[in-house]
């Protein structure tokens, strides 16, 4: 398949997973993040480790890997057959108290990686890092940081704006007017969606739905509506119109987002450094994943965190390197 053909197919799953998303709101995030998502988490964990993770340095993956734990642990010790040691310490202050400074490590994360790609002297590195921990100090007080940085960063960030990143720096070479126009509607989608009228009282969702959402994805809702500004009702939560235009659009970001990985396979070549015993270890592994969230969809989700954060952290290098690019090409 040429850059032509995955251009005009990238046009057709925007078109797809937004219909879908608008159709489906909910349902459509739950079984994207689901089935997709432990694919997707693989397959790029795979090709940025055969990158030599983007970044001239072994500390990285030592870096990662560690913070990454610290972040999942207190998601990891939600799973239901670890509530019997519940009333130990340790596992009070790792579940309800670490989560209060995970969130600087997301930042932390970002400021390592920066501080590897551009300066070479371990001198220079660990001044930089030391700036990133005193900023990460002074900030710790506004919630503002602690939104963009431990909620949208790893979530939205991740799915749509480094999405539209990847599809603009990729086009920096190829030039093609189907590619402006897919990162045109990619931008158009959240301002179709604040103009459009939602007939809300069409929607009904089960109450598996209503629960797998209240129960592991509520907060990132809620943390949506209340950093616009926008009141919402807790009782009314699933049908109320701001909550199901949010909704509408986290459901597509996140599956255009695992649509696009797969779709350009050619492109990227993730595929290539995939032996037959790699290949046949990712679909034992996402079998289980897939079957872990249907059997208990918060067990899943506990389970899979690590993989799933990690892979977000593993892309701060390249995320970095794809920002620089765009930068000095319009310069």
């Amino acid at each position: 398949m040429n850059i032509l053909q995955i251009d005009r197919l990238n046009t057709l799953l925007i078109l797809i997973s937004f219909v879908f998303a608008y159709i489906f709101p909910f349902e459509l995030f739950v079984l994207s993040y689901a089935i997709l998502g432990p694919l997707h988490y693989l397959t790029e964990i795979n090709w940025i480790k055969d990158k030599n993770y983007f970044i001239n340095s072994k500390k990285w993956i030592y870096f990662i890997l560690f913070f990454t734990l610290i972040i999942a642990i207190p998601g990891i010790l939600r799973i239901s057959f670890l509530d019997s040691l519940k009333d130990i310490a340790i596992f009070k202050i790792l579940r309800y108290q670490l989560p209060k400074y995970t969130n600087h490590i997301f930042f932390l994360s970002l400021v390592i990686a920066f501080s590897l790609l551009f300066w070479k002297q371990k001198k220079q590195q660990l001044i930089v890092i030391a700036i990133g921990f005193l900023i990460a100090f002074l900030l710790h007080q506004f919630k503002t940081y602690h939104v963009i940085i431990g909620i949208l960063l790893p979530t939205l960030i991740h799915v749509y704006l480094f999405t539209i990143l990847f599809m603009w720096y990729g086009n920096l070479k190829d030039k093609s007017t189907i590619n402006y126009f897919n990162i045109f509607l990619m931008l158009a989608i959240p301002l179709i969606l604040i103009v459009i009228d939602i007939d809300n009282t069409s929607y009904h969702f089960s109450e598996t739905i209503k629960t797998i959402i209240s129960t592991n994805f509520y907060k990132l809702n809620v943390t949506v509506l209340n950093f616009f500004g926008i009141e919402y009702n807790n009782f009314l939560f699933f049908n109320e119109m701001a909550n199901l235009k949010i909704q509408i659009f986290i459901a597509f970001a996140y599956t255009y987002h695992y649509l696009n990985w797969f779709s350009k396979t050619t492109v990227i070549g993730w595929h290539k450094k995939i032996t037959k015993k790699k290949s046949i270890l990712i679909c034992i592994f996402w079998v289980l994943a897939v079957s872990l969230y249907f059997y208990d969809y918060a067990t899943g989700l506990a389970v899979l965190l690590f993989l799933s954060l990690l892979h977000v952290v593993m892309e701060f290098p390249l995320n970095i390197l794809c920002i620089k690019a765009i930068i000095k090409n319009h310069q």
